[in-house]
């Protein structure tokens, strides 16, 4: 089943026993199936069930209803999608074994049995929003607010740069890449040189529709934990927070690079929860069944670092990192609402603070370097003039005093670029401009010597570097 969060409820009644009654043979039939019970009240119960194939820790709570029944419902933890059926086969197990168990227990052994009131810990499931229906993402309630506003805000945004792209004659599912730069994409060209207000609005641009919508489930999962945990407006900054320093490590990451998604954001809550788990803030079995779904959830994102380089990594990382600081700043105020006013004004202290040395330490040699870029590809244009030229007495003169000589121009700018402070993006996209050059100034000179000493001595090496020039080209998009 697919959901937010996926999940299968319905409602019960064992004959002949009172609700009290019922409550406690559901307790036994919980732990005789293995699931760990997390919380008790007089009107229902909370458990775990463990990690197997066909259990992935889903949250399993029993609630008294007002017409005197048992209300069963399971639903999936973390980031899950696809439930595959578990949650109803949840329910099916935990009916048979109240079933059971109610056919073999007697009312006298019943009323031994203490009830045992379980204390109820900080947790994250305890007053979790169920998102109901695909239109419930994005109608605020009591505990889920901001999130279903952060989500709108950025759908409606998709959809009106969609417009402009479906106007321009391009698809409405892949926003036309010059429209994001224009209206808020982050890169070091622009966001360093007077519009700081990128590092905010690329977490609301998205490249295509996929590219919205796993972000926006991802939001939703960790929003529907934690508005309710940390109240909207502490939300809110914890959010914004996680935008804004993910864009900073982008620009820190990526010279000539533009960046957007609200990715690095996402992965600021997913580090707040994990950063809650490690501090044993929640109850065992919430804890563990979070740690192990958004644990997976993380590992597999971060490990498309090692497939492909279309993603902004740099900007999950310290979006993750952001999150994790964030949830050690605010952490007093969790455990004791007393200092949550004080451990908000650190954490927002802490982090304005981070932000702005952040920005203003960031090289922005990056206007120099553009500039030098300009005079590369001016001086390769005019290198090329070499083969316009008819008679081969000119075309000597040509590969000699532009061809040869743009190429080795192009060498020394080379070699004052390699002394500016430069992104990892910026050095990589060097390191195949130069053997470009170098490529090109072997190909003229091959020629040059060709025609000034006659024959075919140099074909394989003029063949050679041309198919070079191709493959290079090609890296460069030139």
């Amino acid at each position: 089943m697919i959901g937010f969060p996926p999940r299968y409820s319905t409602t019960f009644t064992l004959e002949n026993r009172s609700l009290a009654e019922q409550l406690l043979i559901t307790r036994m039939a919980m732990a005789d199936l293995g699931w760990e019970i997390s919380a008790i009240t007089a009107n229902g119960i909370t458990a775990f069930t463990p990690f197997s194939l066909r259990s992935w820790n889903e949250q399993v709570s029993v609630t008294l209803t007002a017409d005197g029944e048992l209300e069963l419902f399971s639903f999936s933890t973390g980031a899950q999608v696809l439930d595959f059926g578990r949650n109803r086969q949840n329910i099916r197990r935990l009916v048979e074994a109240i079933t059971q168990t109610g056919l073999t227990i007697s009312p006298e052994i019943l009323a031994d049995i203490a009830e045992e009131q379980f204390a109820i810990a900080p947790q994250l499931s305890h007053s979790r929003q169920v998102v109901k229906g695909p239109f419930g993402v994005f109608r605020p309630v009591s505990g889920y607010y901001i999130t279903p506003v952060i989500i709108g805000l950025n759908v409606v945004i998709y959809l009106l740069l969609a417009l402009v792209t479906l106007y321009q004659g391009g698809a409405w599912w892949m926003i036309d890449t010059g429209l994001l730069e224009t209206f808020g994409a982050n890169y070091k060209e622009v966001t360093l040189f007077g519009q700081p207000w990128r590092l905010l609005s690329a977490a609301f641009l998205h490249a295509d529709l996929l590219h919205l919508f796993f972000n926006m489930y991802g939001i939703m999962i960790c929003g529907v934990y934690l508005e309710p945990l940390l109240g909207k407006w502490r939300y809110l900054l914890l959010y914004l927070s996680c935008a804004v320093v993910s864009a900073l490590g982008s620009l820190w990451w990526y010279d000539i690079t533009p960046s957007i998604g609200a990715s690095g954001a996402m992965f600021g809550l997913f580090g707040f929860i994990l950063m809650l788990l490690l501090r044993r803030l929640l109850p065992p079995g919430e804890r563990r069944a979070l740690l192990i779904s958004i644990g997976i959830y993380i590992i597999l994102r971060l490990s498309l670092v090692f497939f492909t380089n279309r993603i902004d990594h740099a900007a999950h990382i310290s979006g993750l990192l952001c999150g994790m600081l964030m949830a050690w700043l605010l952490y007093p105020g969790l455990i004791d609402p007393s200092r949550r006013a004080t451990s908000t004004r650190v954490a927002t202290s802490a982090i304005l603070m981070l932000i702005l040395a952040v920005y203003f330490a960031l090289p922005r040699d990056v206007s120099i370097y553009i500039a030098k870029v300009e005079t590369l590809g001016y001086n390769f244009t005019m290198a090329q003039g070499s083969y316009s030229v008819v008679s081969e007495e000119a075309r000597k003169k040509w590969l000699r005093n532009f061809g040869i000589y743009y190429m080795d121009e192009n060498l020394r700018i080379m070699d004052e670029i390699d002394s500016l402070s430069l992104s990892r993006d910026a050095r990589e996209r060097n390191r195949i401009m130069r053997r470009l050059f170098v490529t090109q100034r072997n190909m003229f000179a091959y020629s040059y010597r060709t025609l000034r000493e006659g024959g075919n001595a140099y074909d394989k090496q003029i063949i050679d570097a041309l198919q070079e020039l191709s493959r290079i080209r090609k890296q460069l998009n030139w």
